[in-house]
């Protein structure tokens, strides 16, 4: 049987009507938390920083669209003068990672997001794709977000024009992006030429100087051998000996210095490398013994010669030994090694010309920007970051390589790789 206020909501519908008001109320609650985390994604999309790099960017894209899109890979892929770059992030666990690498395919501008998932199955087997267009205010297209899955997911309406919005605001940070990379490009161009103008006149002031010091070097040695002839033995014998020895190698320093600051262009010539680093050592290897580094030289006479410039190539190893100079700088026993080596790499043979230091290392996150103009670990006015990346330049300008291998507090080595001409070193 029964009860009264039982019976009484029965008929009245009023326990139905509070079910059903409880019902829509949970709906609602959970339809406002999911639009306020689309507004806090939204938000995020528009505070990237500017100096974070395309891999970065699509990893933080990926990370933040996952909370409120499903996907199973994201692809952030934009058009510049050569084709198409494309960076994919793949979830690793709880994370995402930028695994897909750069591949450069001729962009069209004109292609809608529908003809550019078209275009993506052949790039991309396996994997449906949906994607939005990034373009300019004057309508041309300079890239596209795009969603990718294993299996053929539809998108419902509501979700697509959520996709098109995000695709709006970080449109915005991309734009941003793009605008601060391409004006430090021209900033650092601006810097490279005035400090290009800088080396040209350090240039001129070193020739000049050189041929100013060669005059007197020429009567101080003239008159030395005068003296020689005259007395040949005794002590006096030795020390005139030895003044014409020290006047013979501040001549050899002279013409180093004359060949390093010519500013013409060099025709190349063959070059025995063992030879070079003695002639380089002759330069500075005063600078560095005086500083109380240990020098040590490992070179082999028998290996082939390459060909190059030889003012280029002497001014990469000074490069590299004054770096290594600077990374012992406080060690109790600084120690510096520059040799010479046969390497074979990618199937070519290469002449490698390595200077080992014991000093403070370099860190790993440090290890892929070294190259990047004006990029130092350096105290302020003690670098200009130019050094590695105009060494980089000079040894892919002779066909090779400019390699590091690095631990923190224990060692650098950078190893300039030069190839053997073909009728050389085969085996």
């Amino acid at each position: 049987m029964l009860g009264k206020q039982e019976l009484i909501d029965r008929l009245t519908g009023i326990r139905s009507s509070r079910k059903s008001y409880y019902s829509e109320l949970s709906a609602t609650v959970e339809e406002l938390k999911k639009k306020n985390k689309q507004l806090e994604v939204i938000n995020r999309l528009a505070q990237i920083h500017v100096e974070k790099s395309w891999e970065e960017v699509s990893v933080y894209l990926a990370a933040q669209l996952s909370q409120i899109v499903a996907f199973d890979r994201f692809m952030l892929t934009l058009a510049d003068q050569t084709g198409l770059l494309f960076h994919a992030a793949e979830r690793e666990g709880e994370s995402w990672s930028c695994r897909f690498v750069k591949r450069r395919i001729g962009a069209n501008d004109a292609w809608t997001p529908e003809e550019f998932d078209r275009l993506l199955q052949e790039v991309t087997p396996g994997y449906y794709s949906a994607s939005v267009g990034l373009q300019y205010q004057t309508g041309k297209i300079y890239g596209y977000l795009t969603l990718q899955n294993r299996q053929n997911k539809e998108y419902s309406r509501e979700e697509l024009e959520l996709y098109q919005r995000l695709g709006e605001h970080a449109r915005i940070s991309i734009e941003n992006i793009l605008l601060f990379k391409d004006v430090s490009e021209k900033i650092n161009l601006e810097a490279q030429l005035i400090q290009s103008a800088k080396m040209a006149a350090l240039g001129e002031m070193a020739a000049g100087i050189a041929h100013e010091l060669n005059s007197p070097l020429t009567a101080i040695l003239g008159h030395v051998q005068l003296l020689m002839r005259a007395m040949k033995e005794g002590r006096h014998g030795k020390m005139l000996a030895d003044i014409y020895q020290c006047g013979l190698r501040c001549t050899k320093i002279i013409q180093n210095l004359l060949i390093f600051s010519r500013q013409e262009e060099v025709q190349p010539e063959t070059i025995q490398l063992s030879e070079l680093i003695d002639d380089v050592l002759g330069l500075v290897g005063y600078q560095l013994v005086v500083s109380g580094i240990t020098v040590r030289k490992e070179t082999e006479q028998s290996l082939p010669s390459v060909r190059g410039s030889r003012n280029q190539i002497e001014q990469v190893i000074i490069n590299l030994l004054l770096n290594a100079r600077d990374a012992v700088q406080g060690k109790n026993d600084p120690e510096i090694t520059v040799g010479t080596c046969l390497t074979r790499l990618e199937e070519r043979l290469f002449v490698s010309v390595y200077v080992r230091d014991n000093g403070v290392g370099i860190a790993g996150e440090h290890l892929s920007q070294i190259f990047n103009p004006f990029f130092t670990t350096k105290e302020r006015m003690k670098g200009t970051g130019l050094g590695l990346s105009v060494s980089l330049g000079i040894a892919e300008s002779h066909g090779g390589k400019l390699l590091v291998d690095s631990r923190v507090g224990e060692y650098s080595v950078f190893s300039l790789l030069l190839p053997v001409p073909d009728h050389e070193g085969e085996d």
